[in-house]
């Protein structure tokens, strides 16, 4: 008896929704955006990455090759991807949106091959290098994407919610520690690649397009010692604390010259009430004091890494600027003005040349907290937009870290 062939599961079902649209979509998009007729991808190809006797993909020596990848290669016009292992799990932990984004990403790499850019970057790497090609590639990402929320696709729910489930599968994407913006293999770190995703998704594929160096800024950094790489970019938690309470007070202090910054207090000193609702970190209207939950925070430093305690931390000491200058500290206008305030400090510290810095890793780290969380965005009495997600508050904190306090 003939074996019944078995179909794809939920994940490659996504994956043929997904790539079925993203074609539809360029067929209009290309033409509209820069003028070039679509030719449709040769082929998308699902790789049974675990099975010995798989079918060997164009562009790799061998089926087990793309274990763990989605890739497009140009020689053949095709995207491939890991049927076995990467797509489903993709599925599992973000939903089908984790799989769109994948391959929306790849999409976008064929997109850049039909403008030219292939032939573009082999002429000219240092005017194009693989971090300006990934970054276009994520704002195509974006672009596709917020099509589809507009013209959903069926079995690809795409909300809010679903919005941020893209962002947190682009940061599993992001380089390893240490890998500077200049180096050749260089993709992006989280803030770099979620960035990227925003602009496709608010601005279109226009912009995408005409990302150059020159009005592009890739954040990520190598170690500046050996001491930071030994400890992985993150500081003990007790030790970062100082270097924030100080840190943190010259800068808010400054943008408030007759206000002196408090030292920061254990939760005991501010209302329990107002610290839990609040978060790991809380500013307290009653003395103007900023209190931190050691120990909650201590979850955060071990779950996410150092900045992520921050990054809270910061948003408290805003707030604490905002009332001494006259400004409320409640209210979805406070929330939202202490999360740019928080990428305000984010960005003195990106361009300290010495003292308390960044550390590769701790933009990453901000990103998975905003992501994660609404700490940052909380007023004094706890309240956040409910309107608000992870995009909005990436979106307010880089606008911080770009623009500066000023524009908060």
């Amino acid at each position: 008896a003939a074996a019944l062939a078995v179909g794809p599961g939920p994940a490659g079902r996504v994956a043929e929704a997904a790539t079925e649209a993203l074609q539809e979509f360029w067929r209009a998009e290309l033409p509209a955006a820069f003028g070039r007729e679509w030719s449709d991808i040769s082929d998308f190809v699902p790789v049974a990455t675990q099975d010995p006797d798989a079918p060997v993909p164009p562009c790799v020596n061998r089926a087990a090759d793309v274990a763990d990848q989605a890739f497009y290669c140009p020689s053949a016009d095709i995207v491939a991807w890991d049927a076995d292992g990467l797509i489903p799990a993709l599925h599992d932990r973000f939903g089908p949106v984790g799989v769109a984004v994948v391959l929306a990403h790849e999409v976008g790499h064929a997109v850049q091959s039909r403008l030219g850019l292939d032939a573009a970057q082999a002429g000219d790497p240092e005017r194009f290098p693989t971090i300006l090609l990934e970054s276009m590639a994520d704002c195509y990402a974006g672009a596709a994407l917020a099509h589809f929320a507009d013209d959903p696709v069926a079995g690809l729910p795409l909300g809010a919610t679903e919005r941020d489930q893209a962002m947190q599968a682009l940061v599993g994407f992001r380089d390893p520690l240490g890998v500077a913006a200049v180096d050749e293999s260089a993709h992006g770190n989280a803030f770099d690649r979620v960035s990227a995703f925003q602009d496709g998704w608010t601005e279109g594929a226009t912009l995408c397009g005409g990302m150059t160096l020159e009005n592009r800024t890739f954040t990520q950094r190598r170690f500046g010692s050996e001491a930071d790489l030994a400890r992985g970019g993150n500081l003990p938690l007790r030790e970062l604390l100082a270097f924030v309470e100080r840190d943190a007070a010259e800068f808010f202090g400054g943008l408030a010259p007759a206000w002196t910054p408090p030292p920061l207090s254990s939760g005991a000193a501010c209302p329990d009430p107002d610290l839990v609702a609040q978060g790991p970190a809380a500013y307290c209207p009653d003395d103007g004091g900023v209190a931190v939950d050691i120990a909650a925070l201590q979850r955060l430093h071990d779950q996410v890494g150092d900045f992520a305690g921050a990054t809270v931390l910061a948003s408290r000491y805003g707030l604490a600027m905002r009332d001494a200058s006259g400004l409320s500290a409640v209210g979805l206008p406070a929330g939202a003005a202490a999360t740019c305030l928080t990428g305000a400090y984010t960005g003195r510290l990106f361009g300290a040349d010495d003292g308390f810095q960044l550390s590769p890793g701790d933009l990453d780290e901000a990103v998975q907290v905003l992501l994660a969380a609404d700490w940052v965005a909380r007023d004094a009495a706890g309240a956040s937009d409910p309107a608000d997600h992870g995009f909005e508050r990436i979106g307010r904190f880089r606008t911080g870290l770009l623009e500066g306090p000023s524009a908060c």
